[in-house]
C-alpha cells in the first residue's frame, strides 16, 4: 500500500515562528555592548553606593560600641559609689555612735581621690530636732568650731545638718553645717526644682525593706554649695544619699523607717569631674552631654564638655537612658569631626575603578551567578546545618525540653516534643505524650502554677523563670524549676530540671543551721530569732513573756564516769521532758553542753501573777528533770538550776533578759541547785 505524504501547514508555521525568534534574537545581540555598558554602570553604581554604606555601617557600629562603652562605665562606676555609700553606712551599723575622728579616719583610708575619683566627698547630715538645735550647736562649737552654726537661718520643723564632711578641705568646709532639708524653702540657684535635695532624702528615707534597711537615692541636679565665685566655670553637680537609722531598730513599716531615722550618709558629685574622670579613649571623638530625666534642654543639663561646638552637624547622633541607682538621666552623644574623618573613603573608589575595569559580560554575569549560586548553596547548608545542631542540642540536653501548640485562645496546649531528657526526668516516653493535651498527660500541673505559667508567657511573649515547685501526680513527685519561653511560630517551649535532690539538700541545710543535732531541738540561732520575735509582739501587744535559763546538775560527772553515749542519750531525754512541760505555743532550746533556754512568748497577767505563773513551769521543768533516768541499764539521778527573767520588768531586749535569767540561774546553784531563782534587782549587787 503506498501513502501519499505531504507536509503540514503546522510545520511551516512552526520553523517560520523559530526563525523569527531567532532573527529577533540577533538584532538584539547588536545592543550587547551598549547592554554591557549600561548593566557595567548600573553594577559599579550599585557597589560604590553598597561599599559606602558598608563604612558608614562599620563607623556607625564602632560609634555604637562607644555609645556602649561610655553607658556602661557611667553605669558601673555609679554602682561602684553606692558600694562606698554602703561601706560607710556599714560603720555607722557596727557603732553605737561614730564620731568626728572615727568617721575622718575611715574617710581617709577610702583614699576617695586615688580609688574613686569623681566623687567629692562623704559626708554624714544628722536629723536635728528644733528643741535640741541649740544644744546640738553647743556641742559642735565645744569640739573646737566657735563659729560653727545650722544654715540658712530660721524656723523649720526639722533641721538636718551636716556635722560630717570629708576631705575637710575648703570647698567641702562650706556645706559644714548646711541643713540640706531646707532647699524647699530656700532653693539655690541652679537647681532644677525647689526641693530638690529634701525630695531624695525623704526617698531614700522612706525607700527599702527591713532586711536592706533603705536604698541609695540621688538627686536631681543641683548647684553644690562647694562651687565657689572664683570658679572659671561653675559645675552641675548631683548628690547621692543613703539613710541612717537607729541600731536594731524595726524597720519593717514605712511608719517605722521614718519614727527610725537618724540622718543621712550622702556624698556630692561634681558632673564634669566626674564624667572627666569615666569616659577614657573608648569615648574619644564622641561629644556626651549628660541630662538630668527625661527633658534635654539648658535647665536639665548637668555635662557638657563642647559648649562652643553646637552649631555642628554631626554624621551620628543618639540617646540612651541611664539607671542610676533608680534615678534617671540621659546621655545625647553625637560624633565629633575627628571620630568621623575615620570614614574610610578610598574603598568605595577602590571598588569604582575596580567595575569600570571588568570588560566582559559573560565573565561578569557568570561570576554573579556563580556567586548567587554559592550563597544559596551556603545558605541552604547554613540553614541545614543548624537545623542538626538544632536537633543535636534538643537530643542531649541534660534538661527536659517539652514543646507545646497552644490553642487559638492560649488556654490549652498539646505537647508536640519531647526530648530524652525529659524522657528520663518524668519517666514517660516521647511516643505516650505526643498529641496530648499537657494536663492529660501531667494532671498536677495546674497546682503547682506552671500552666498559668504558660498561659501568661503565650499571652506577653515575656519569658518566664518559673521557680522551683513540687509537682506529684499517680506516676512521679518531685521538684521542678522550669524556664518558659514563646517562639516566633507561636510554640511554646518549657525547659526544666529535677531539682528534687537539691531542694532536699538546702532543707537539710536550713534544719541544720536551725536545730540542735543531738536533741532535734531548736538551736541558739533559732531561739534567739523567736525571742526577738516574741519581744516585737510583747511590746505591740503590751503583754508579758518569760526567758529561763536552765542548766543541769551534776551532769559533767555522767559524761566522765559513764561516757559520752550515755551523756548523749541523758541529754535527749532531757529534751523530751522539757517539752512535755510546755505548751505548743513555747519554745524550748539547746543552746550548748548542758545548757537548756525555754521561751514562754505570753504570759495573761500582771506583774506579781505573772512571775507566779513563770515560776509554776519554771517548778514544773525542774521536778520533771529530778526525776530519776532508766537509760542502756543504768540509773541516772540529776537535778536543775533555773533562772527566770520577766519581761518588761527585767529587761526590755533580748540581751538584758538572759543575762538576767543567766544571773538568777547562778543565783540558784548558789542556793544548794535543784531550784528555780526568778531576777531581782538585788542580785545584780551580788554578781
Amino acid at each position: 500500500m503506498v501513502t501519499n505524504t505531504t507536509i503540514s501547514p503546522s510545520h511551516h508555521h512552526s520553523d517560520t515562528a523559530r526563525l523569527a525568534r531567532m532573527s529577533k534574537g540577533l538584532r538584539l545581540v547588536r545592543f550587547l555592548p551598549l547592554l554591557v555598558l549600561a548593566v557595567s554602570l548600573i553594577v559599579t553604581h550599585q557597589l560604590w553606593q553598597d561599599a559606602r554604606q558598608n563604612a558608614m555601617q562599620d563607623l556607625q557600629a564602632d560609634f555604637d560600641s562607644r555609645v556602649h562603652e561610655a553607658k556602661t562605665q557611667v553605669e558601673r562606676r555609679m554602682a561602684t559609689y553606692e558600694q562606698v555609700m554602703r561601706g560607710v553606712r556599714g560603720l555607722f551599723a557596727a557603732s553605737i555612735s561614730v564620731e568626728r575622728d572615727e568617721f575622718h579616719e575611715y574617710a581617709s583610708a577610702l583614699r576617695l581621690e586615688e580609688n574613686y575619683p569623681g566623687i567629692r566627698g562623704i559626708g554624714f547630715a544628722l536629723i536635728v530636732p528644733p528643741q535640741q538645735k541649740q544644744r546640738h550647736i553647743d556641742a559642735i562649737r565645744k569640739q573646737g568650731f566657735p563659729d560653727y552654726n545650722i544654715h540658712p537661718e530660721g524656723a523649720r520643723e526639722i533641721y538636718t545638718s551636716v556635722i560630717y564632711i570629708e576631705p575637710f578641705d575648703e570647698r567641702n568646709r562650706r556645706a559644714f553645717g548646711y541643713d540640706m532639708y531646707s532647699d524647699l524653702e530656700h532653693p539655690r540657684d541652679g537647681d532644677t526644682a525647689p526641693g530638690v535635695r529634701r525630695a531624695a532624702m525623704e526617698r531614700a528615707r522612706d525607700s527599702g525593706r527591713a532586711a536592706i534597711s533603705g536604698k541609695a537615692v540621688i538627686s536631681g541636679k543641683v548647684r553644690l554649695l562647694m562651687e565657689m565665685e572664683t570658679d572659671k566655670q561653675v559645675q552641675a553637680g548631683f548628690l547621692m544619699y543613703l539613710p541612717i537609722y537607729r541600731n536594731g531598730a524595726s524597720l519593717d513599716t514605712l511608719a517605722e523607717h521614718r519614727a527610725n531615722i537618724v540622718g543621712w550618709v550622702y556624698a556630692p558629685f561634681r558632673m564634669d569631674d566626674l564624667m572627666n574622670s569615666m569616659l577614657d579613649v573608648h569615648t574619644a571623638g564622641l561629644d556626651i552631654e549628660i541630662y538630668d530625666g527625661d527633658e534635654l534642654s539648658d535647665r536639665t543639663l548637668m555635662h557638657d564638655p563642647s559648649r562652643h561646638d553646637a552649631g555642628i552637624s554631626p554624621l551620628f547622633r543618639t540617646a540612651r537612658s541611664l539607671d542610676i541607682v533608680g534615678h534617671k538621666w540621659t546621655m545625647a552623644i553625637h560624633s565629633l569631626p575627628g571620630f568621623e574623618m575615620r570614614l574610610d573613603r578610598e574603598k568605595p573608589q577602590i571598588v569604582v575603578n575596580t567595575a569600570i575595569s571588568v570588560s566582559l559580560l559573560l565573565t561578569l554575569l557568570a561570576w554573579l551567578l556563580v556567586r548567587d549560586q554559592q550563597r544559596t548553596l551556603q545558605t541552604a547548608k547554613y540553614l541545614a546545618e543548624n537545623e542538626a545542631r538544632l536537633r543535636e542540642m534538643f537530643e542531649n540536653l541534660n534538661s527536659g525540653v517539652a514543646i507545646y501548640h497552644a490553642s487559638p485562645d492560649g488556654r490549652d496546649f498539646t505537647i508536640t516534643a519531647f526530648n530524652p531528657a525529659a524522657e528520663r526526668i518524668e519517666k514517660i516516653g516521647s511516643a505516650e505524650v505526643i498529641g496530648r493535651n499537657v494536663t492529660e498527660v501531667f494532671p498536677g500541673i495546674a497546682e503547682t502554677g506552671l500552666l498559668e505559667a504558660l498561659r501568661r508567657v503565650w499571652k506577653s511573649g515575656a519569658a518566664e523563670h518559673f521557680p522551683a515547685s513540687f509537682y506529684q501526680d499517680e506516676r512521679i513527685s518531685g521538684w521542678r524549676e522550669n524556664y518558659v519561653f514563646k517562639l516566633s511560630s507561636g510554640e511554646m517551649v518549657a525547659i526544666y530540671d529535677d531539682v528534687t535532690e537539691r531542694k532536699l539538700q538546702e532543707d537539710q541545710t536550713q534544719y541544720q543551721a536551725h536545730y540542735d543535732a543531738l536533741t532535734h531541738l531548736p538551736n541558739r540561732t533559732l531561739m534567739t530569732d523567736r525571742i526577738r520575735q516574741a519581744l516585737a509582739k510583747a511590746k505591740r501587744d503590751k503583754s508579758r513573756l518569760a526567758l529561763m535559763f536552765v542548766d543541769l546538775d551534776k551532769f559533767k560527772p555522767v559524761n566522765d564516769e559513764l561516757g559520752h553515749d550515755i551523756g548523749d542519750l541523758l541529754l535527749k531525754e532531757v529534751a523530751r521532758r522539757l517539752q512535755d512541760c510546755m505548751r505548743e505555743s513555747d519554745t524550748a532550746a539547746r543552746t550548748g553542753g548542758d545548757e537548756f533556754l525555754v521561751l514562754l512568748p505570753t504570759i495573761d497577767a500582771e506583774n506579781i501573777e505573772a512571775e507566779q505563773d513563770a515560776m509554776l513551769v519554771a517548778e514544773k521543768i525542774c521536778h520533771a528533770i529530778s526525776q530519776p533516768y532508766e537509760l542502756a541499764g543504768h540509773r541516772l539521778d540529776i537535778s536543775c538550776s533555773i533562772g527566770v527573767a520577766v519581761y518588761p520588768e527585767h529587761g526590755s531586749d533580748e540581751e538584758q533578759l538572759l543575762k538576767h535569767a543567766d544571773m538568777a540561774m547562778y543565783h540558784a546553784k548558789g542556793d544548794g541547785r535543784n531550784n528555780v531563782k526568778i531576777f531581782h534587782a538585788g542580785m545584780r549587787a551580788k554578781s
